[in-house]
């Protein structure tokens, strides 16, 4: 009785576990890419917004971020403290000032915010959070989860 596999059986399952990393790793790979990608992006919006506060704040009002399930928008309160994020603002990336959707079906999340927003005082300095710890924004999709992680003190946005 012998014990031991064939010459032709280990080349047929290194051929099928070869086709499959062919397959599977670079879809894989293009996901996780494009997610930290979309995270990057929502980071340098955050502080975009957070300069639109500081530089434009005395004639415009306070800039924020609006978040929804699928997307943001910037937007600014037309220097009424009683409404936050009323007013659209253009996307210095598209020029326009729809909504930013998401693209492979990510999906966003906030905690530790009062709203779906995120907003800045003309110092830069965040007022909308919940809580004393960090505001996070969380970007699902099947490349894994990212984290964009905003510093209550000073605004700063990080991607974890």
């Amino acid at each position: 009785m012998n014990r031991g596999f064939t010459l032709l059986e280990l080349i047929v399952v290194l051929l099928l576990v070869g086709i499959l990393a062919v397959i599977a790793f670079p879809r894989m790979s293009q996901n996780t890419i494009e997610l930290s990608g979309q995270a990057e992006q929502v980071a340098r919006d955050i502080r975009y917004a957070q300069t639109l506060s500081m530089t434009r704040g005395a004639a415009q009002g306070r800039h924020c971020i609006f978040f929804t399930a699928t997307g943001y928008q910037l937007r600014n309160n037309n220097n009424n403290p009683g409404t936050p994020c009323s007013i659209a603002v253009a996307h210095p990336a598209t020029g326009s000032s729809a909504a930013i959707v998401l693209t492979g079906g990510t999906a966003v999340s906030t905690a530790n915010l009062t709203g779906n927003y995120l907003e800045f005082d003309t110092k830069g300095q965040p007022t909308s959070f919940a809580g004393g710890g960090n505001a996070t924004v969380t970007l699902t999709a099947s490349g894994g989860p990212r984290t964009v992680v905003v510093s209550p003190v000073t605004g700063m946005a990080t991607v974890q």
